[in-house]
């Protein structure tokens, strides 16, 4: 990456780094409406926070080194904020660990191998096994949930609803979701798919996850996310599905790894 889109990447994480903690910090301080509004209001606020902090390791490409430098800095931030009550650090650092880690898997697929039925084929097992993770008895999500539900928020980046402090009522991300958020970036970039706009679908696949759950019940998030992935560049990989190989190595299809603002 050249030294401006350097920088601009590196602005981009910081301002969207601290809108986040800032958020986290005074949610309680803003006026609460009704209830669900606020609660996708805040989920639609904090992935898209997400989005900008993946999008920008994406768009980095950093080397091994680096990346496993911030998963392991990431990695501890969440342990400290953790065991501090200190919300904001921890979820820094469980966004830095999941990004870094998903980075790394997506980048070393497309590396390993272009053929796009690999990433297709885990999509839909993801997807699938997420949901019986949450869904059957003895799945285990759903014993988290219902065995020892004080323990959930150690594996999620909570997003504070609007209104209200964020030890009193959130909504959130697994720590799982944000490292095949950016799995899947990084294999859309790999693979020559369509990078923004998986970026965004992504994002959007959360809050219509959440969104759905409010009316419902609690619902896994990767299989929506599989499904974005998946629904995006499908007419990409249907060209593609009978010749893996293709004529040569992927070339991106128009967009590009994502450019912060």
């Amino acid at each position: 990456m050249n030294r401006p889109r350097a920088v601009a990447a590196a602005v981009a994480a910081a301002v969207a780094a601290i809108v986040f903690v800032a958020f986290t910090l005074w949610s309680g301080l803003l006026p609460a409406f009704a209830f669900r509004a606020d609660v996708i209001i805040s989920m639609a606020l904090g992935v898209a926070l997400v989005g900008i902090m993946v999008g920008v390791v994406v768009a980095t490409r950093p080397a091994t080194s680096q990346l496993l430098m911030v998963a392991g800095v990431g990695l501890v931030c969440a342990i400290l904020g953790s065991a501090l009550g200190f919300v904001p650090l921890a979820d820094l650092g469980k966004i830095a660990f999941g990004a870094s880690v998903g980075f790394w898997l997506g980048s070393a697929l497309a590396d390993l191998t272009d053929d796009l039925r690999v990433i297709v084929g885990l999509a839909v097992a993801i997807g699938v096994l997420d949901a019986a993770s949450v869904f059957l008895p003895q799945g285990p999500t759903h014993l988290l949930l219902t065995k020892a539900p004080q323990t959930v928020s150690y594996f999620v980046v909570a997003f504070p609803t609007i209104g209200y402090a964020v030890h009193d009522a959130y909504s959130g991300l697994g720590t799982s979701d944000v490292i095949f958020f950016g799995l899947f970036l990084a294999a859309a970039v790999g693979y020559g798919l369509r990078v923004r706009l998986t970026l965004v679908a992504m994002v959007a696949s959360f809050v219509v996850t959440v969104t759905v759950a409010l009316w419902t019940r609690a619902l896994p998030a990767l299989p929506g996310l599989s499904l974005a992935f998946l629904a995006v560049n499908a007419d990409l990989i249907a060209r593609r599905w009978r010749s893996p190989s293709g004529d040569g190595p992927p070339t991106p299809s128009g967009d590009g790894p994502p450019t912060p603002p």
